[in-house]
């Protein structure tokens, strides 16, 4: 049986809109969020953010980095919470004093100005293959993130590339770090080979995977913390041929309850044309009529 296949709205290059950071060609987008009229953009070679606005007109004033630059690669994804007025910057892994790996989440205000580190009190095996995706949750009067792993299990190497165990992490804070107060198993029938992107919208969960060019859309249940239901796995829009075009993306954000804007990173060197063509941009996608 044929999967549901999303439908493009719109995409762009990024470089229309905004130029890639000093000694750089590149936008390596890795992150997106839909705030006040404007997406918020982070990459993986940079530690900053975009602003682009989401009218999408070339050569307007409104799009531009947003806040200071910092020092260091760049993050994996972002989150902005309501309640806190707070955006919240993923770095993936780097080095624990106990030999492990363990993400980072910075803190800015709604200007982009940093007020906060914090480490995430979870460990990984290998830096490249820790947290990729960051969505903010408001339960009971409590705030949370959700850190979804990259890899199956949040294990890296040919263990994390396994499906059927996809996990998000569910993350409180207390004190100096982000602490793992429980942990959301996605269905085993999601057979992912890796993870990029989580978004919220109500009790609807989206999951984005870049490997295997597929979006999942679930139902969580937040007094548990499990999902209700097998969900429905998306296909994005595939060549002619039916060959693959979208493995790049990295970024995911709800922009209604059919909508989504997505972003997407640098195409790998081996990555065929029509590959290369959507890569480093921003994407406009709907659900499936029905």
């Amino acid at each position: 049986m044929a999967r549901p296949t999303l439908t493009l709205i719109a995409q762009q290059k990024l470089s229309a809109f905004i130029r890639p950071p000093k000694g750089s060609t590149v936008l390596e987008a890795s992150g997106v969020i839909a705030k006040d009229g404007d997406y918020y953009i982070v990459f993986d070679n940079i530690r900053r953010l975009a602003r682009v606005s989401s009218a999408l007109q070339l050569a307007s004033a409104e799009h531009g980095w947003f806040g200071p630059s910092r020092d260091g690669e760049g993050y994996e994804d972002l989150a902005f919470s309501p309640h806190t007025r707070r955006f919240y910057l993923l770095i993936e892994a780097e080095k624990h004093p106990d030999g492990t790996y363990k993400p980072l989440i910075d803190e800015c205000d709604e200007q982009g100005g940093y007020k906060k580190r914090r480490s995430v009190d979870v460990a990984f095996d290998q830096r490249n293959t820790g947290m990729e995706g960051l969505s903010a949750v408001r339960w009971q009067g409590r705030d949370y993130l959700l850190g979804l792993c990259e890899g199956n299990g949040g294990h890296g190497g040919r263990k994390g590339k396994t499906p059927s165990r996809g996990l998000i992490h569910v993350l409180r804070r207390a004190g100096s770090a982000w602490i793992s107060v429980a942990k959301i198993a996605l269905p085993p029938n999601l057979k992912f080979e890796d993870y990029s992107a989580v978004a919220i919208r109500g009790r609807r969960i989206a999951v984005l995977s870049q490997q295997t060019s597929r979006l999942w859309i679930g139902t969580l249940r937040c007094s548990d913390w499990t999902i209700t239901d097998r969900g429905t796995v998306y296909d994005f829009p595939r060549s002619r041929k039916g060959k693959r075009q979208y493995r790049t993306l990295e970024g995911l954000c709800w922009l209604s309850a059919n909508s989504f804007v997505m972003v997407s990173d640098l195409a790998k060197a081996d990555y065929s044309t029509r590959c290369r063509k959507h890569d480093q941009s921003i994407h406009l996608f709907r659900l499936p009529k029905g």
